[in-house]
């Protein structure tokens, strides 16, 4: 396909229309619609002599498609529409792991990439090592024709955060890197939510805390006896991710605390006669950054619990929108419903009927909304997407049990979702649609 780079002139007019310099008149002519991000109308083209490389754009168009104040523009051709070409940056780490120029995640980012392509961006993939020395350039990765390509691109005006970890967030040239991009550049969904500041925030909202499970933070020894004594636990590191360092403990009819959880990837059960010696042999170095948080009587099927991952996105125009709710079932005698942990992803329709389908999905649906609003409203720096992990207890009642700023790929091991894959990735390029706007109407 044909690009272009022109200069932009906004004209009054009530007609959708373009006019384009008489050299490109041949390429344009059998333009019949226009796209802008998610934005696409009909369109007539007409030609001037006034100089060569400028297109002039009607005010009728301008407000039809919701553009922004552009100088410039580059535009492809794509058989009968013309399509103005965006740029999404989304900054990842992990590169050319077996094989594979993006890593274990290159598939979704190649999905993400033709997704992208259809709203009009271009996506390019970079972490830190490709910050180029040149001011404000990348040697970033991109796909063409179906292949990935390196090249050079000015940093992208909006990035999307996608580190994948805390261990990779927190090192000093990933931390310098972004300082840098902040300057440049709108990123949205920067960093990890802490659970604990999280569930501080919604504990302080009259409209949701009643979606939170009892939690307590550095949990002392004797609190979490008192707690053990009533009912199991879950004690969970407050910047964990995936699973990893959540301990799930109970007292048995003897008095034995039983604690399960994972050690070098594999299950381990152990039981202690004494809380002294369950807290010395797991807790070492104590309970800082730690919460426990009361198990929730879980539905299940059959002997395995079932608890929901609902993804929220922002659109366009800046809304939240309920884009995945799935059911993941635990492992055989996993601790989690986590995909690692031997997890399946399962679409709602397979584990319940119709009509408790409905329920069931509108009860989530309403709570990862007001959450996602809450949240939202505590941030200082744009945020774009949120995954929740919901429990349903056997009365019916939703619990939140955790909030991720980077909710993971995993629902797409599901063909249900994997066919969606293309409007379920269309939303960062939405909201990156929204970011462009604002800021090239310097209203952020």
């Amino acid at each position: 396909m044909t690009t272009y780079t022109l200069n932009v002139k906004f004209y009054e007019g009530n007609r959708q229309r373009i006019i384009v310099p008489h050299r490109f008149y041949q390429q344009f002519k059998a333009v019949q619609f226009f796209r802008y991000g998610p934005n696409q109308t009909h369109v007539g083209c007409l030609t001037h002599h006034r100089d060569p490389s400028t297109i002039y754009i009607s005010s009728q168009l301008k407000t039809k498609l919701n553009m922004a104040k552009h100088t410039s523009v580059t535009v492809e051709m794509d058989s009968n529409t013309c399509k103005i070409i965006l740029t999404l940056g989304v900054f990842i780490a992990g590169f050319n792991v077996d094989g594979l120029p993006l890593g274990p995640r290159t598939t979704v980012y190649e999905w993400m990439s033709k997704a992208g392509e259809e709203l009009g961006f271009r996506t390019v993939f970079f972490g830190y090592q490709h910050m180029l020395k040149e001011p404000n350039k990348i040697f970033g990765y991109h796909m063409d024709q179906n292949k990935w390509k390196q090249s050079y691109h000015e940093i992208p005006p909006v990035i999307y955060d996608r580190i994948p970890n805390r261990k990779i967030e927190h090192h000093p040239t990933v931390i310098e890197t972004k300082r840098h991009l902040k300057e440049n550049a709108i990123i949205f969904n920067q960093g990890f939510f802490n659970k604990w500041e999280i569930y501080e925030r919604l504990m302080k909202s009259d409209t949701c805390s009643f979606l939170l499970p009892e939690t307590i933070l550095h949990p002392s020894k004797q609190k979490i006896n008192v707690l053990l004594n009533h009912h199991p636990i879950y004690i969970k590191p407050i910047h964990g991710s995936r699973g990893n360092g959540i301990i799930k403990c109970g007292k048995l009819d003897t008095g034995e605390i039983e604690s399960h959880f994972y050690y070098n990837d594999k299950a381990q059960l152990n039981r202690y006669a004494h809380m002294d010696a369950f807290y010395s042999q797991l807790f070492p170095n104590g309970t800082r950054g730690y919460v426990a948080q009361r198990e929730v009587s879980l539905v299940k099927k059959g002997d395995r619990t079932i608890d929901f991952r609902v993804h929220v996105n922002k659109n366009h125009r800046n809304t939240w929108e309920v884009t995945v709710v799935c059911a993941k079932f635990s492992g055989k005698g996993s601790l989690t419903t986590h995909v690692k942990r031997g997890g399946t992803i399962h679409v709602l329709e397979e584990m319940f009927e119709p009509d408790e389908t409905k329920r069931v999905e509108r009860k989530l649906s309403q709570a990862a909304l007001l959450l996602s609003a809450e949240i939202e409203r505590t941030m200082n720096h744009p945020i774009g997407e949120i995954g929740f992990d919901f429990g349903v207890d056997t009365e019916g009642k939703v619990w939140l049990f955790e909030a991720n700023s980077k909710p993971g790929f995993s629902i797409f091991d599901h063909w249900e979702f994997k066919k969606e894959a293309n409007r379920i990735l269309s939303y960062p390029f939405q909201y990156a649609f929204y970011l462009y706007n604002q800021q090239k109407n310097n209203l952020i």
